[in-house]
C-alpha cells in the first residue's frame, strides 16, 4: 500500500476493507447464471457490495508487478501477517467463470465460490481473502470507505519497504513501537525478484 496509508492505518490500528466496486478487476464476482438476467446479476452484485467486503492478502512478496500495482510503484509498504489458516479463503484461478443454474441444489454455495474465483491471468498474485460483514459492529466507515480494527488475530508482524520507499527516523520508530521489524527490499541482480536487502 502507499506509505502514507500504511502509516495512517497503523496509527489508527485499522485495515482497509475492499468492496466489489473498489477492486481493480472488473470481473470480480463474475459468473454465468442460467435462469438469471444480467440485470438480476448486477442487482445481486450491488446488494453484495453494500453487505460484504474482503481483506485481501498475497503469498507472493517477491513479484515486481505486485509491488508496482499495489505498493505505489515500489515507493510503498507491504505488511506481513501471520493469519490462522482457517480464516483464509484461497482464490481459485481459471479460464472460465463459474456456471450456475437455479435448478442445481448447490447453486447458493457456488454463488459464494464465485467471490473466490478470478481469471487465470491474476494467478501471479497467489491471493487469499477474508470475507468481512460490512454491517458488523467492528467495521468503521469513513469517507465512503470501510475499515476493520487491527487485532491480535490479524495484526502485521513485519513491514517491508519497497525499493523506492524512504522511511524517516520517526516513521521507522512508529513501526518499532508496534513491535514491527522493518525490512528494506531490493532488486535481485540474478533474477526479476524483489528480495530483502
Amino acid at each position: 500500500m502507499q506509505k502514507q496509508y500504511a502509516i495512517s492505518n497503523l496509527e489508527r490500528s485499522r485495515l482497509k476493507v475492499a468492496t466489489l466496486d473498489s477492486m481493480n478487476d472488473p470481473y470480480e464476482l463474475f459468473l454465468n447464471f442460467d435462469g438469471a438476467s444480467r440485470d438480476d446479476i448486477e442487482k445481486f452484485k450491488e446488494h453484495f457490495t453494500l453487505k460484504s467486503g474482503f481483506l485481501c492478502f498475497s503469498k507472493n512478496l517477491n513479484d515486481p508487478v505486485q509491488w508496482a500495482h499495489y505498493a505505489d510503484n515500489h515507493r510503498g509498504i507491504c505488511w506481513e501477517f501471520d493469519i490462522p489458516a482457517h480464516l483464509l479463503n484461497r482464490i481459485e484461478y481459471g479460464e472460465e467463470p463459474i456456471n450456475l443454474a437455479q435448478r442445481d441444489e448447490d447453486w447458493r454455495d457456488n454463488l459464494v465460490k464465485a467471490t473466490l474465483r478470478k481469471y487465470d491471468g491474476w494467478s501471479y498474485e497467489q491471493e487469499y481473502r477474508i470475507l468481512v460483514d460490512l454491517e458488523a459492529e467492528e467495521v468503521i466507515r469513513e469517507s465512503g470507505l470501510h475499515f476493520v480494527k487491527l487485532e491480535k488475530i490479524v495484526f502485521p508482524t513485519r513491514v517491508y519497504a519497497g525499493i523506492r520507499c524512504e522511511l524517516s527516523a520517526e516513521e521507522k520508530e512508529l513501526f518499532y513501537r508496534n513491535d514491527l521489524e522493518v525490512i528494506q527490499m531490493a532488486q535481485d541482480h540474478r533474477s526479476y525478484s524483489i528480495i530483502p536487502a
